[in-house]
């Protein structure tokens, strides 16, 4: 887990960008996510940094994805669309283990 956890960048960087791309707004993820639009953008910040990249152009008040932010939208999506799948599972098998 350790050698992982070198290469990932910190998770909630992740879930702060993802909401971010799929909303292209820091304020509408910071709603999503119940925390403050500074908050997302320094995760957001913190994560380029990490990525050595930009991953939106911000231009107007208004967000667009580079084609790395495009890429890296799609693997960290995918990601945790099956992170959530999989835990959805779990807790469904324990259910009807507690019912049988």
């Amino acid at each position: 887990m350790d050698k992982l956890r070198q290469h990932l960048p910190p998770p909630n960087s992740l879930v702060a960008f993802e909401a971010a791309a799929r909303l292209l707004s820091f304020t509408r993820a910071a709603r999503e996510l119940n925390v403050s639009q500074p908050a997302i953008r320094r995760q957001v910040l913190a994560l380029e940094d990490y990525l050595e990249t930009p991953l939106f152009i911000r231009a107007n008040r208004k967000l667009q994805l580079t084609e790395s932010g495009q890429r890296y939208y799609q693997s960290v999506s995918e990601g945790l669309i099956g992170i959530a799948e999989a835990g959805r599972e779990i807790r469904q098998s324990v259910e009807l283990d507690r019912v049988s």
